[in-house]
């Protein structure tokens, strides 16, 4: 991060916490403290957001770290019609946001924010992405979408 921010001219902020925590009370707790307020402070600010793009169920790693999904997260976004995330603000096929309880307990990025971002960039690829790429691009998440060749071919061909 700190040397992408150098190579584009910018400042690079760190955020001392994870990204989604067990409790409220442990977001609050957070909320109050001034490296997490100096980082949250400034994403009204951003003139870029690089994203990744995360598919439903998220991968193995992501979901065997124990860190972040709980059964009970993954079957309320699987109820709710969730196919993907960015920034962990999940959404539907249609790219319309979904809210979760899990969403609560998220220390980032909020959608209005993600969506005030003039350049919102999306990396992603591969057939298990397909349905989360395509349902980003149609949710107007990203203005720009890095991926592979195959994805890319694939996405061109939907009506």
């Amino acid at each position: 991060t700190e040397r992408l921010a150098q190579l584009a001219k910018a400042e690079a902020i760190f955020m001392l916490a994870p990204g989604v925590v067990a409790t409220l009370a442990a977001k609050r707790a957070l909320l109050t403290d001034p490296s997490c307020r100096q980082a949250l402070e400034r994403f009204d600010d951003l003139s870029a957001l690089l994203m990744g793009i995360g598919p439903i169920p998220p991968s193995r790693m992501l979901r065997e770290s124990g860190n972040v999904f709980t059964e009970q997260d993954l079957a309320d976004l699987s109820a709710a019609g969730a196919v993907g995330d960015v920034c962990m603000r999940f959404y539907d096929a249609m790219g319309r946001p979904v809210k979760t309880a899990f969403d609560e307990r998220v220390l980032g990025i909020g959608v209005e924010q993600i969506r005030r971002t003039r350049r919102r960039i999306g990396v992603a690829g591969g057939r298990h992405k397909f349905e989360a790429i395509r349902a980003a691009l149609r949710g107007g998440w990203l203005s720009t979408l890095i991926t592979d060749l195959d994805t890319a071919r694939r996405l061109l061909a939907e009506p």
